[in-house]
């Protein structure tokens, strides 16, 4: 009768890996919001035993250091997930300050990924962002960033609370606040001059009902203007895409 068995080392790799590709798909809205739980699972799995390494000194490893170096792996994961995925908060920004500026803020629609409620160019931006990401090869570039990080923390080793950890977090958020405001700047210019022309309009011509005028021409302006904040996407999200690898090693080498 043929014996099968695996050794603890290998084996330990592999949850450890596990555990660290899914807390990066959890964390990440890109993948956690879109992809169904079953293809969640099939994709941590699969990643977490190509990234698996053998694990030395599994002899003496106990239970509570087994579910430690599990939960740590999974912790690191859900981090780097999570300040990769804030990026693409820059262009919901960017769409909800043109809803909000033209009007269309109390309008919303339905993400069926989500199964909550966005507004109109929230929407359109994240979905043409999400398109381009595909075609510039995003996915390929988180999967690299994620081995670049088992070289900085491995799957076996120790990680410390540094507050640059915090620091990173904190400035990639203000960072791309400011970038996704940039990235509305042209529209948001062109609703300024429109507001500007209807206040001055307003004061040579008081009879008229600006308000009635001003919706529809808002919404004009903001949809012909649109198109040049939408060709602007492709060069953002090509900058965007070499940033998301620094943070994930930024974020790793504050833990390690």
């Amino acid at each position: 009768m043929t014996s099968f068995s695996v050794d603890a080392g290998i084996l330990t790799g592999m949850m450890f890996a596990i555990s660290r590709v899914s807390g990066l798909v959890l964390g990440a809205p890109l993948i956690a919001r879109r992809i169904p739980a079953v293809g969640r699972a099939a994709l941590a799995v699969s990643l977490g035993m190509f990234f698996a390494t053998p694990v030395g000194g599994t002899s003496g490893l106990s239970v509570p250091m087994l579910v430690g170096g599990i939960f740590m792996n999974l912790g690191i994961g859900l981090l780097l997930g999570f300040s990769a995925g804030l990026v693409f908060e820059l262009f919901a920004v960017a769409g909800g300050v043109l809803d909000i500026s033209s009007g269309l803020g109390l309008s919303s629609v339905l993400d069926p990924t989500t199964g909550s409620r966005v507004t109109v160019f929230q929407r359109l931006f994240d979905l043409t962002a999400l398109t381009i990401f595909f075609i510039l090869g995003g996915p390929r570039l988180l999967v690299a960033g994620l081995g670049g990080t088992l070289e900085v923390v491995p799957l076996d080793g120790s990680v410390r609370l540094d507050p640059g950890v915090a620091n990173v977090v904190l400035d990639t958020v203000e960072r791309f606040f400011v970038a996704g405001l940039e990235v509305a700047m042209p529209a948001l210019a062109a609703l300024f001059l429109t507001e500007v022309t209807l206040g001055v309009a307003a004061r040579m011509m008081p009879q008229a009902n600006i308000f009635l005028i001003g919706l529809p021409a808002k919404l004009l302006v903001v949809m012909a203007t649109s198109g040049v904040v939408l060709l602007s996407f492709p060069p953002v999200m090509a900058s965007i895409m070499t940033e998301i690898q620094r943070i994930m090693l930024a974020v790793t080498a504050a833990l390690g």
